[in-house]
Parts: structure tokens; C-alpha cells; sequence
């Protein structure tokens, strides 16, 4: 077979095994999740080393938590489950410096930053095209535990 006859082969067989990528994971519906099942009040008051101050609060793809630590202190967290088009929408308006610091390894994009007019911390992250989940507190080690206990138990 000659040279032509090679390439020739080649791209039939190319043509032939279609797309080299997988097929487009269709995104997820946020509704069909509960904030408080896949992040449960249990696993806050542990990651936060402290107890429930109450029982979570929350509906749907938000949930609370205020968390009582050993020195009668109490912090509020807060975990939503959202589409991603809001926070990306976010992060394209905002400067580095508003968007915060980057977090690698959680999902395509995440950022940390301190809240916008309230206290604490706001970590989002997203996955392209499927989900995005944001957490709010006051510790950053924290957020970070709980969004990849989030992230893991999203997959």
C-alpha cells in the first residue's frame, strides 16, 4: 500500500470509531438534591470539632448549622447546592481580588473569599456544565472539609 493508500485508511478508521471524547454528562438537576442529607448537621459539628447547637435548618438545596464549640462558642455555617451559571456569572464580574483565592482540586473552579457585606468566609465551586455547591462559615480549614465531603458524596 502506498502512502496514499495509508492515509487514506487511517482517516476511514478515524471516521469510521466516531468522536474520540466521551459523550457530554448531561447536567444534574440541583432541585433533585437536599442540602441537609448530603452534608447531615452530624458531619459539621465533627469537621468543626464541636456539637450541634440545633438541629440543621434548611429546605431543598440550602442548609444551617450552628455548631457549639468546647469554649461555648457558636458557629454558623451555612451549604447550598446550585446550578452553575449564577456563580460563574459571579466570578466573571468580579475582579481576582473579589473572586478570592483559588482552591485546586475541588471540581473545575473554586475560589475562598471573605463574604460580601457579612462575616466569615465564602467558598464556591463548580463543576462545568453540572453543579456548583457554596459553603459560608467563619473557619476556612472548615469550608474546605465540608465542601469535599460535599463533593465526594456528589459524584
Amino acid at each position: 500500500m502506498n502512502a496514499h493508500g495509508c492515509i487514506f485508511l487511517l482517516a476511514f478508521v478515524l471516521f469510521c470509531a466516531g468522536p474520540l471524547s466521551a459523550p457530554k454528562a448531561e447536567a444534574r438537576d440541583p432541585s433533585t438534591f437536599k442540602a441537609c442529607e448530603v452534608v447531615m448537621g452530624k458531619d459539621v459539628a465533627g469537621l468543626a470539632k464541636g456539637k450541634l447547637a440545633s438541629s440543621p435548618l434548611g429546605e431543598a438545596q440550602a442548609c444551617v448549622y450552628l455548631v457549639e464549640l468546647a469554649d461555648g462558642t457558636v458557629e454558623s455555617y451555612r451549604f447550598f447546592i446550585q446550578a452553575p451559571v449564577g456563580i460563574e456569572a459571579m466570578w466573571k464580574s468580579q475582579t481576582a481580588a473579589e473572586r478570592g483565592e483559588a482552591v485546586a482540586g475541588l471540581w473545575d473552579q473554586a475560589y475562598v473569599a471573605k463574604q460580601f457585606m457579612a462575616s466569615g468566609l465564602s467558598l464556591a465551586a463548580v463543576r462545568r456544565n453540572d453543579l456548583a455547591i457554596e459553603v459560608t462559615g467563619e473557619r476556612k480549614d472548615v469550608l474546605l472539609a465540608i465542601a469535599k465531603l460535599a463533593i465526594a458524596r456528589l459524584r
